[in-house]
């Protein structure tokens, strides 16, 4: 008896092991409770004006439609939020705000219910470039996406498909991907019977195989195919492959007649009749032939006995970079008809023997140069009830068709961008500057974005495939019509916006160099903030120009060679000048070999030690002491989320941690204030914040921002605007001078109402008098106080009646609040009334806070806006 009942708890005690290793908590859970707890805390409550773009779009991970309601349409952007359109597009509104996960890798609605909607999170994007967004699991909504629940997996970190049963919409499969860049054993299939409340590991091979795609038959439920890949620590493996179920996911057979199973197979995407059980067709990403030919389709007509190549001419969809996609899908009505998606999307009406390619005439929402479907697709959906009718997400955003791709409509009306990087020029309005993934390098107005209008940007480059990666982006700050721009791996030009022509000023090694040139994915470049004519650039090695790049010298010796073994990089991943000393210049690798020279690069010396063997992404130098310089270094590419920000006080010879209080999550930009020097601002993995001692205390500045990955930070100084690139959102900005103003002498110690700037009325048209509202600027109302209290704000014209007011419960710190300068709506049935704002009339006006002991006032100006 007490053997039996040691053998017993020994069981439940490996059973339960089993299940707690499968509900592994992640470590994005815990930074995600200590964010919150920043978020409600927050005494900087000022606002993010989001400056869009939405012209050139951004990255579609997943797409579905409601086939009974075919004007509701959502899109998942890979690091850029759920968004549902129940008006064919005309406007989207963001469903996955404020979740605990950043990136999405499929999204799949109930068939039965399409009320019911899975999220899987975690981009199914392997890409080493600091921006593969991974989850925190599967998300469950049964209202159309208003609420969500965190439903389990999450450990996963990167979901690749969802199925859901088409008669029971709690019964679903995960396709999980598991960790990218570490091994970790909850990945492959997993099946939940009960809407996701508990889940069962159903198909498991190893630590470094993960499953990619899982289909259900439509005709016979309990038949399931799936795809295995071997992603980690490469993209291909003898691993990967196809496996089958008949009795609901309970027990697998892997599929081998014909297939492919070398020890390159990649990435493998299924579909299967809604008809035929037995019939289902799998697109593979088959390395163990030359890359440009990887691309194969596979059929089989008898439940997988038999896999047969359908086609005798290469398909040429995956020049190389097939574990980008491979996604396959087959019409609903005929199943000799098939889309193939890798860089272009194929077709085929004969069941894979011939295909072409998918083309078309594209429309744009919003205006837009480029003239071509984007490359690079993701995703499609196919209307069951009208297979003419498709939508495809790939990475220039989501486009629909209803005529089977003869032509398309771009909608281009999402603020979705998900940029690397940006800059500023100072122009007066100045512009901002940009480079995103894939969907090229912009700029635009530093104005508010307003979904009804034009958002006003432009391409400083476009590919001729309507895209393409878009790296940093600086214009000259003399010379504002000559802008830098670059593609991946260093391929820097310079452009006179006038002319609009381009020349490449990408650096190559002296002839009689040794050594091999090497450059990160996206590669820094700096202009020296002493002379405007002067660059540097960062590869394995520092080069020089005194001409804007006409010309090169090299200035440093290969900085990838670490002393530090765990150091040894690719090349410099962060690269920048002392702004009080020429020449003093610090570059930092994507290992965390941190380099620095005191003469312009004739004698260099590393100081590394202290800094952890990740990615130096952005590097600070003060202007307050020529010795300190701040670094943020993140190490997403190794599955580390860990926060690392540091500062060093004798150029980089000794390193403290700055991370203080912060959420333990991913650095990706640190700045100083150029003000204050006590004054920091740093960009993680869900927002901006901001400390006013020097990183010993941070808040999250501007909480009611969306968490959103911040990329880059840069300080338009004349205006002093803090300007945010997110990697999924777009671009917001925020005026600094409140909080400049208000620690003049250290922390506030009274009530503070802040002078407005003067305010803009909109254009009126000269005819009728009518507004524009696409020049309608809100002016901002900004005010601390000390204690938490109900407040009034009036607007006082000179005979002290006021014409404006708002009652508001105003919070500990900063309070803001933007009056759009109208002081009544007014309605009429008249057939010809036009006039239904009151606006302001231009004068001075007083401004008037009051409450329980707080009595403040300040001057506000309302002009006509200029030129109007």
């Amino acid at each position: 008896m007490r053997k039996k009942l040691l053998f017993i708890m020994t069981l439940l005690l490996f059973v339960e092991g089993i299940c707690l290793s499968s509900v592994h908590r992640s470590p994005l859970l815990d930074s995600w409770e200590q964010y919150l707890k920043l978020k409600k805390k927050s005494p900087f409550d000022l606002q993010w004006i989001p400056l869009g773009p939405v012209m050139n779009s951004a990255r579609v991970e997943a797409v579905q439609c409601d086939p009974s309601h075919p004007g509701t349409m959502y899109a998942a952007f890979g690091s850029g939020n759920l968004w549902k359109t129940t008006d064919h597009g005309l406007t989207w509104d963001p469903l996955f705000e404020n979740q605990s996960a950043l990136g999405i890798g499929d999204i799949a609605l109930a068939p039965s219910d399409p009320d019911i909607i899975y999220l899987g999170s975690g981009e199914s994007l392997k890409k080493a470039r600091n921006f593969t967004m991974p989850g925190t699991g599967i998300f469950r909504s049964e209202d159309g996406g208003k609420t969500w629940k965190n439903t389990g997996l999450p450990d996963s970190y990167h979901i690749g498909e969802i199925a859901v049963h088409p008669q029971n919409s709690d019964i679903v499969f995960a396709a999980v991907q598991g960790h990218f860049w570490t091994p970790n054993s909850n990945r492959g299939l997993y099946r939940s019977k009960d809407g996701g409340k508990t889940w069962d590991h159903v198909l498991y091979v190893n630590e470094r195989t993960g499953a990619n795609d899982v289909v259900i038959a439509p005709s016979a439920p309990r038949t399931v195919y799936a795809s295995l890949w071997e992603n980690y620590p490469g993209i291909s493996g003898k691993e990967s492959g196809v496996y089958k179920s008949t009795d609901g996911g309970k027990t697998w057979e892997r599929l081998r007649g014909g297939f492919p199973d070398g020890p390159k197979t990649g990435r493998i995407g299924l579909a299967v009749s809604w008809t035929n059980p037995d019939k289902v067709y799998a697109l593979v990403d088959n390395l163990n032939k030359k890359k440009n030919r990887a691309a194969e389709v596979y059929r089989t007509e008898d439940g997988g006995k038999s896999l047969v190549r359908t086609h005798e001419e290469d398909l040429l969809i995956f020049p190389g970079i097939g574990w980008y996609f491979a996604d396959c899908y087959v019409n609903p009505q005929n199943d000799d008809e098939i889309f193939a998606l890798g860089v272009r999307m194929a077709h085929s009406t004969d069941g894979g023997q011939t295909f072409d390619l998918i083309g078309g005439d594209v429309f744009h929402l919003f205006p837009n140069p480029a003239q071509t479907l984007h490359l690079d697709h993701c995703e499609l959906w196919i209307n069951p009830q009208n297979p003419r009718h498709l939508a495809v997400g790939n990475d220039g955003g989501l486009y629909v068709s209803y005529d089977k791709g003869q032509s398309w409509m771009h909608h281009n009306n999402i603020p979705a961008g998900e940029f690397y990087d940006i800059s500023v020029d100072n122009q007066e309005p100045y512009y901002v500057y940009g480079g995103t993934q894939d969907d090229s390098s912009v700029y635009g107005p530093s104005k508010e974005w307003n979904p009804l209008y034009p958002d006003g940007w432009d391409y400083v480059w476009l590919d001729a495939w309507s895209g393409g990666d878009g790296c940093y982006t600086v214009p000259d700050p003399v010379c504002p019509e000559t802008v830098y721009f670059s593609s991946q791996h260093g391929g820097v030009r310079r452009k006179n916006m006038k002319t609009n022509h381009s020349v490449s000023i990408r650096p190559q090694l002296p002839p009689d160099h040794e050594g091999k040139l090497a450059f990160n994915f996206v590669a820094p470049y700096i202009i020296s903030p002493h002379n405007h004519l002067t660059l540097y650039i960062g590869g394995n090695y520092v080069f020089k120009s005194l001409n804007r790049g006409d010309s090169w010298q090299l200035i440093s010796p290969d900085l990838s060679d670490s002393g530090h073994k765990k150091k040894k990089s690719t090349a410099v991943g962060a690269l920048a000048e002392s702004p009080v000393k020429p020449g003093l210049l610090y570059a930092g690798t994507d290992r965390g070999a941190f380099w620095v020279t005191h003469n312009d690069g004739e004698e260099w010396r590393e100081h590394s030690k202290g800094l952890p063997s990740r990615y130096i992404r952005s590097i600070c130098p003060s202007r307050f002491s020529e010795s300190r310089v701040y670094v943020a270094v993140t190490g997403i590419n190794d599955d580390d989320f860990n926060n690392y920000l540091f500062v060093s006080e004798n150029y980089g010879k000794d390193w403290k941690s700055i991370s203080s209080n912060l959420p333990d999550e991913v650095a990706y930009v640190i700045l100083e204030d150029p003000v204050h020097e006590n004054i920091l601002y740093a960009g993680l993995y869900r927002g901006v914040y901001i400390s006013t001692d020097r990183g010993k205390n941070w808040s999250l500045l501007g909480p009611e921002m969306a968490a959103t990955c911040i990329s880059d930070l840069v300080i338009q100084e004349r205006e002093m605007d803090l300007v945010a690139g997110t990697h999924g959102r777009g671009i917001y900005k925020m005026n600094l001078k409140p909080i400049q103003e208000a620690w003049k002498e250290g922390k506030p110690q009274q009530n503070i109402l802040f002078q407005p700037p003067t305010a803009r009325l909109p254009r009126f048209n000269d005819t009728h008098g009518d507004p524009d509202y696409s020049t309608l600027e809100k002016v901002p109302i900004t005010f601390y106080l000390i204690n938490r209290a109900s407040v009034e704000i009036k607007v006082e014209n000179q005979e002290g009646k006021t014409v404006w007011s708002h009652k508001m419960k105003a919070q500990r710190g900063f309070n803001q609040i933007r009056w759009d300068l109208i002081l009544k709506r007014v309605e009429s049935p008249k057939p010809y009334f036009i006039h239904y704002d009151k606006f302001a009339k231009p004068g001075c006006y007083s401004l008037h806070i009051t409450g329980d002991k707080i009595d403040l006032k300040e001057d506000l100006h309302i002009k006509k806006k200029k030129g109007g």
